[in-house]
């Protein structure tokens, strides 16, 4: 019996291979995916392609989403990228930039001191590095009684309001370009309020999200009671008090700033002052497009 090799492709043993491996902080903990399995231990990072790179170039897809979400599926193989953390995305994207352009990543910074305009190469494998793993759980107490347990906002919650606060800019400039045009204040005043309410709305909406669940404490008489249902709990975020509010998002914003490294520290090469560089996880600039 013969084989026909005519079928097989001889490039496939040089197709692209991964370049690293890396722990995601979440470790799976708080997501809902399928594929969970797939997160809980050490994820392959493969370099982008040609088509990732093009993907990227696209500012319409980069801005829903759609392009950050094929690359990451491209470089990883997890399909329901939407249901990442934030953080976990984060990662992946540091990593993802390091196996296509290697470990040096430029960051721009003035000098808080002097205002020096710094460029400075930051390394990303040390980055990598400082990877920790998040908390099985985080807890904000109130002082009616209720704890609440949050997780970080998924991928899909980022993206919305990165969405939504794009919207909500190109409405402000739009506003500010009528001003020349003698628009009536009154039509420009509806626009601005529509355009606010829709962003309280959308914040309100995700940080419902970041809510596990509510546990009522329990009586003489009756147990604690664990409210899931995500109805439920995005009606009672609706109508708690301001400074509940704050605080299940003070929690829950800094939950996501958790994970890994975010500070770089930048010694000015003009007066030497030494300071610290939030380094921003933005595909926008993050990658090397065209280079």
């Amino acid at each position: 019996m013969t084989t026909n090799v005519k079928n097989i492709n001889p490039l496939e043993g040089f197709l692209r291979v991964p370049k690293l491996y890396v722990s995601l902080p979440s470790r799976g903990k708080f997501s809902e995916m399928d594929s969970q399995s797939q997160i809980t231990g050490e994820i392959p990072i493969f370099p982008m392609t040609a088509k990732d790179e093009t993907m990227l170039r696209n500012p319409d897809a980069l801005l829903n989403g759609e392009s950050l979400v094929s690359v990451i599926r491209s470089v990883t193989g997890i399909e329901d990228v939407y249901n990442l953390s934030s953080n976990d995305v984060d990662v992946i994207l540091l990593a993802a930039r390091y196996a296509t352009y290697g470990q040096d990543l430029p960051v721009i910074s003035d000098c808080p001191k002097c205002k020096h305009t710094n460029e400075v190469e930051v390394n990303i494998e040390a980055i990598l590095e400082t990877v920790e793993e998040l908390d099985d759980e985080y807890i904000v107490s109130l002082d009616n009684g209720l704890t609440v347990y949050i997780r970080p906002y998924t991928y899909k919650d980022s993206q919305m309001a990165a969405l939504q606060a794009f919207r909500e800019t190109t409405e402000l400039n739009r506003l500010t370009a009528d001003d020349e045009k003698n628009v009536d204040d009154f039509e420009k005043l509806k626009v601005f309020n529509k355009s606010f309410q829709a962003m309280a709305d959308l914040n309100i909406v995700i940080l419902a999200n970041s809510v596990v669940k509510v546990v009522i404490p329990g009586t003489e008489d009756e147990e604690a009671n664990e409210v899931t249902n995500n109805k439920h709990i995005l009606a009672w975020v609706q109508g708690i008090g301001k400074q509940e509010a704050d605080l299940i998002m003070d929690e829950a914003n800094s939950v996501n700033e958790k994970g890994i490294a975010r500070e770089h520290e930048i010694v000015c090469s003009e007066c030497e002052h030494s300071y610290k560089q939030k380094i921003e996880f933005n595909p926008a600039s993050f990658f090397d497009i065209g280079s």
